[in-house]
């Protein structure tokens, strides 16, 4: 097995595998080619952003090692890979790009735990599956929904079992059972199943800040480490290794060494989405870009993984699908897109942009009926000047998100920031310090404020008129917003702050099955090679099924440990 096996104490392999090497970089130069010309590349075929595997010389391999299981990301489905091929004592490596392990998230999807049989829930797996496909218009593949679906809640408490084996700490876990007006978001029913899952992470503790725990990923790696293996960081996949059309034997990385190959019987990919990519997102992901001012998404999502396995012959989605949270603050005038420097405007997600206020645009116009999908808002106004709008409130802030009492994330601000009674003023007092979020006594002023001038500065005092209006009517007739999401704009201090879309990831990529195997242009899998997280595909299309909470996370987790089921004969 391979545990505990330092980088710097490899045994030069270059003089072994020179022969096999030159064979391999020869069919991934064809493969790529073939590739462009047939299988499917999003946004037109020979599209500039793939490229061509590079020609990697035999004598510039260093070190070569071997395994039965490579894994390929350290982010949280590698890592719970990683965990279940540890647990099963297989010959495995976990490779990472990064100097560490990806970040931490909390909200696990799942469906059928026995968490949520004893607080009497239940999933309507018919409905949920239903759902899920008119989210994607049916563009994913309802066999690859059905792999969450029928082995979720095995998985979360699987996880639950061996946070408290490696602990001695038993998990907590709650499920969220708010849903924000018995299903009703958006003007329009939704399902909103109580599938999201909290394990607590009480047993571990963090050593630099010992009152808190540690996030997943740090426990994850924790495990690992316990096992007996080791996470073998910066190693940046360069390309998979496949002679013609037969399996995928391994990949070639960059380490600070130098090139390593490791061959493997199993290659699985968990390397993220590509929203770090602006060549790739300008490409497939153009209205994405049009609405985004902040990142926040995994350095390492440069969709290195999708476009090595398409060069080795595997399909990618043809549609674009994206994370986007209405939550990337800006001060007044900044438009979304990329920035001179390159990069969108800030990092980071501000909770309050995904509250149902008034929103309008540049010309003081309201946009959309502010109360659906986090990526609502952020969609319509791709198609309004700057790509960002307007949030506005008033001092009864606190009173009104009580009242919304929006789901999943964004419920945070109704649960701590701007709890009853709260003064928004002093809730948000560093943005106000810092001109993000400004404040006024009066609409007049506010709007000079925010940058409406002459035409503008008279449509947005109008738009406010009308939308008290509506409040006093209970009838949202212009967008069709429920009644208890309307709000008035009548007691001073008022306050307004510009938003576009934080990305949080990208969700189109390598086209799988049920099995978890990556697919060629003519649906068959390409024997050995394995996508799971946010580089796999089939799953979503168009956008991100908020209302199904937690789903992203409890998909890329749930596939993690599936295809070490699927690799181990055990699924």
């Amino acid at each position: 097995m391979n545990k505990n096996v330092s980088r710097r104490g490899f045994v030069s392999g270059a003089a072994a595998t020179g022969l096999a090497l030159g064979g391999a970089a020869m069919t991934t130069a064809a493969f790529a080619d073939e590739a462009v010309a047939e299988g499917p590349v999003a946004n037109g075929e020979g599209a500039g952003w793939l490229g061509t595997a590079p020609e990697i010389a035999p004598e510039e391999i260093v070190n070569t090692l071997e395994t039965d299981v490579l894994i390929v990301g350290a982010g949280c489905s590698g890592l719970v890979a990683g965990m279940a091929a540890a647990e099963r004592g297989m010959d495995f490596i976990l490779c990472e790009t990064l100097p560490t392990f990806g970040g931490a998230h909390s909200d696990i999807g799942a469906c059928g735990s026995r968490f949520q049989e004893e607080n009497g829930l239940e999933v309507d797996k018919g409905r949920w599956l239903n759902e899920w496909a008119r989210y994607a218009s049916f563009k994913n593949d309802q066999t690859v929904g059905r792999v969450w679906l029928d082995n979720s809640g095995e998985f979360v408490e699987w996880l639950a079992d061996t946070y408290a084996k490696h602990s001695g700490v038993e998990s907590t876990v709650t499920v969220d059972v708010e849903n924000g007006g018995d299903g009703r978001a958006g003007g329009t029913m939704y399902y909103i199943p109580p599938e999201c899952h909290h394990v607590s992470n009480d047993g571990f503790k963090n050593p630099d800040n010992p009152e808190r725990g540690l996030g997943h990923t740090a426990i994850q790696a924790q495990i690992i480490e316990e096992d007996g293996y080791e996470i073998k960081y910066e190693y940046e996949l360069v390309e998979l290794i496949r002679e013609q059309d037969g399996p995928v034997t391994g990949v070639i990385f960059s380490t600070p060494e130098g090139y390593v190959q490791i061959n493997a019987k199993s290659t699985v990919l968990a390397t993220g989405g590509y929203a770090n990519n602006p060549e790739m997102m300008k490409a497939l992901n153009p209205n994405a870009v049009k609405a985004t001012t902040s990142m926040n998404a995994n350095p390492a999502n440069v969709g290195q993984g999708i476009k090595a396995a398409m060069w080795v012959g595997a399909a990618k989605d043809l549609d674009p699908a994206e994370m986007l949270f209405d939550r990337g603050l800006v001060p007044p005038g900044v438009d979304a897109g990329y920035q001179e420097n390159g990069q969108f405007y800030r990092a980071g997600q501000h909770n309050l942009g995904s509250q149902p206020f008034l929103k309008v645009d540049r010309r003081g116009l309201r946009i959309a009926n502010e109360s659906g999908n986090y990526d609502s808002i952020c969609h319509a106004a791709a198609n309004h000047p700057g790509g960002v709008w307007c949030i506005l409130f008033d001092s009864n802030a606190a009173d009104d998100v009580n009242r919304f009492q929006t789901q999943g994330c964004s419920a945070r601000t109704w649960k701590s920031v701007l709890k009853p009674g709260t003064d928004p003023a002093e809730a948000y007092a560093k943005e106000i310090e810092e001109g993000t979020i400004l404040k006024a006594d009066t609409l007049d002023e506010l709007a000079d404020k925010l940058g409406f001038a002459g035409e503008a500065k008279d449509a947005f005092l109008a738009t406010c008129d009308r939308y008290n209006e509506l409040y006093d009517m209970g009838v949202d007739e212009d967008f069709g917003k429920e009644a208890y999401r309307l709000s008035e704009l009548r007691n001073p201090p008022f306050f307004g702050a510009w938003y576009g879309a934080s990305i949080l990831t990208t969700l189109d990529g390598l086209c799988i099955n049920k099995h978890l195997q990556v697919l060629d242009a003519q649906e068959e899998p390409i024997e050995g090679l394995y996508a799971i997280g946010t580089c796999s595909g089939r799953y979503y299309s168009g956008n991100y099924p908020v209302f199904l909470v937690g789903n992203c996370l409890g998909r890329n987790m749930t596939f993690g440990y599936q295809v070490i089921k699927e690799i181990a004969g055990e699924a």
